[in-house]
């Protein structure tokens, strides 16, 4: 068992169904931190008293896979380093302790994250299937009038992840760690991993949350242009131009030194 798993045993626990029911945030407010595993086992000491841990068959620890897809020249990627008003993501998402899987198209205008989905067999993660294209382009129809572009799988992630709820149902956090990355479009690439990495990201619907007071008594700032896909891009070296994500790629380094001091 590992310390996490061992902290979250002094949680109280709540379902899927609860979760869902209480807080799904589709349409969010997202702030991401970027931490250390040392300063995790330490913060959730503050988060127990006001959250719920998701808690499935015993488990409070889940796996993902991820697969993200962007048009060849990676023009959503381009959409935030270029700070465009409205960008999207599109991904299958293989919740693999629970054996689900699903295709997302997540949209963020105007600082509120928007969410669609639907579930899809396991076989078809990571796929563009005859349905998924029609999703894709039905979703971003509705947002953008206007010739939608071709995709494909660009990156895969995996990582490990606890999801922390607040028991007023103001917030929800993700809390992602063991994170690994891998370019899909070479077949050569293998998977890099992230070491001593946390991101943490709040969902909630208010700006003034429990997360922001627990990150401010620790001196934690927010990241600045922390979109996962395009750091996993960056660190894939897939994509030339990244300056909006030159502050946490720094901030990652220096999360990288401190697991060499240890």
């Amino acid at each position: 068992m590992s310390n996490f798993s061992k902290k979250l045993q002094s949680f109280s626990g709540i379902n899927l169904d609860q979760l869902n029911a209480s807080a799904s945030f589709l349409d969010r407010i997202d702030t991401k931190y970027l931490i250390t595993k040392d300063e995790l086992e330490w913060m959730l000491w503050d988060f127990e008293n006001d959250f719920y841990v998701l808690t499935i068959a015993w488990e409070s620890i889940f796996s993902y896979d991820n697969v993200y897809m962007d048009s060849e020249k990676y023009d959503f990627y381009y959409q935030h380093q270029n700070k465009e008003k409205s960008r999207v993501k599109i991904r299958t998402r293989n919740y693999l302790d629970s054996h689900l899987a699903f295709f997302e198209f997540k949209q963020k205008k105007d600082g509120i994250t928007r969410k669609f989905r639907y579930q899809i067999p396991l076989e078809e993660h990571g796929m563009m299937t005859k349905e998924a294209k029609g999703f894709f382009k039905w979703v971003h129809m509705s947002f953008y009038w206007d010739k939608w572009p071709k995709i494909s799988p660009s990156i895969c992630t995996r990582y490990s992840r606890m999801t922390l709820v607040h028991k007023d149902s103001s917030e929800r956090l993700t809390i992602d760690f063991d994170i690994q990355v891998k370019d899909l479009r070479s077949k050569k690439s293998d998977f890099i991993e992230l070491e001593n990495l946390v991101i943490v990201e709040s969902k909630s619907m208010s700006k003034k949350c429990t997360s922001k007071k627990v990150m401010k008594s620790h001196k934690i700032k927010k990241a600045k242009s922390c979109s996962k896909y395009g750091l996993w891009l960056i660190y894939s070296g897939l994509v030339k131009k990244y300056a909006i994500f030159e502050d946490t790629m720094k901030a990652i380094a220096e999360i990288k030194k401190e697991l060499k001091k240890d």
